[in-house]
Formats: structure tokens, sequence, C-alpha cells
């Protein structure tokens, strides 16, 4: 499987969650992005286990590659853990049959000056980390895996809202910030990352 099919990928996996979000019910959008999620890791596992096989067949070719590919995948990880630790300790169903109260979620993340909390501050470290490794990882400069990390995971880049006015990075991945909002916006992280991996794995495979 190459980049440009791997591209396709995301791009069906991406448009099939938009159409959830804005055309099915509350619930089945959430589960749409849940599945979204799982098939993305899916095949992240496959490629992970073929190109495994590979390295070790031609060491020499691949074992810069493997430790650069272990590195991103140790990072994305890591933050893929922390959003599904968040999602089990608000309770994704609670989110849901609206059983927390409003501003639970907005609180885990925002102060009530709007500054990051702590576990904000963490979560901007490991975008962070992982905006750094997904530059390192890049080493041919390719533009589709610029342009994702650049607009998906650069913390400190300048972001504005449909009133033209600047804001955070934070206020702009968690524009609503009810429950639901929240909970969303925390699953389309997590599947941004996802699509990362996948975009990167497309371009190691292709060489």
């Amino acid at each position: 499987m190459n980049w440009k099919q791997i591209t396709i990928i995301c791009m069906l996996l991406s448009c099939w969650v938009t159409n959830a979000q804005y055309t099915f019910d509350t619930y089945i959008a959430h589960k749409s992005l849940v599945n979204s999620i799982r098939i993305s890791s899916d095949i992240i596992e496959g490629r992970t286990t073929f190109f495994e096989k590979q390295s070790e067949e031609k060491p020499l070719m691949f074992q810069k590659t493997k430790v650069r590919m272990g590195e991103l995948n140790r990072i994305a990880n890591n933050l893929s853990k922390y959003i599904e630790k968040t999602q089990k300790e608000i309770n994704s169903e609670r989110v849901l049959y609206d059983l927390i109260d409003q501003d639970a979620y907005r609180k885990i993340f925002f102060k009530s000056n709007g500054r990051l909390t702590a576990s904000g501050l963490d979560l901007k470290r490991k975008i962070d980390s992982l905006y750094v490794q997904a530059k390192n990882v890049n080493v041919h400069a390719l533009s589709q895996l610029e342009n994702f990390y650049e607009g998906h995971f650069k913390t400190n880049g300048e972001y504005y809202n449909h009133d033209g006015e600047e804001i955070s990075f934070f206020d702009r991945l968690f524009y609503d910030k009810s429950n639901y909002g929240m909970m969303m916006a925390m699953n389309y992280l997590m599947l941004d990352v996802k699509m990362y991996q996948l975009l990167y794995y497309g371009t190691i495979m292709s060489y």
C-alpha cells in the first residue's frame, strides 16, 4: 500500500466521519467516529507488523527508518492513550446522555480565566512532542506530511475564528466547549494522530 492509497483511505475516513457528524443523530455520530479510529488503529497495526518484517530482512536499508518510526509510534500512542484515559474518566456514555454537569469536560482543560489547567498543559506537551517528531521523520520534506502536521499539531501557530479574531490552538480545537463538543474534538484529535501515522507509513512504504 503506497502513500497515495493511504491518503485515499484517510480521506474516505474523514469524509465518513464528517458526514456522520452532520447527518446522523448524536449517538451514531459518536459511534461512527470511534469506529473510524478503530479501523485506523487496525491498519496501523498491520502496517507496523509488515514493516518490522521488512526491516528484519533488510536491516541496513531500514534501520534508521525503523528507529524514526518506532519513536513516532511511541509518541503518537502516548497521546492516543492520554485521550483514551480522559475519555474513560469523563465517561462518554454520560456525555452522550447528558448525565454530567454542564462544563464538566471544559473544566478538565480550561481554568475559569480561559488558561490551560495542568491537564491542558499536559495535553499540549504531548501534542508538541508529536509535532516535533512528525517534523523529524519527514526527512524528504514531503508536502503532504508537512501540511498535515503544520495544520493539526502546531500549538503555537496563528489561528483565527470566523470573525477574524486571533485565537489559541486549543480554542480552535475546542471551539465548542460543551461536553459533547469537547468529547468529539478529543476524538477528532485522536483520529488526526492516526491519520498522520498512516500517511507516514504510506510514504516509507513507497520508497
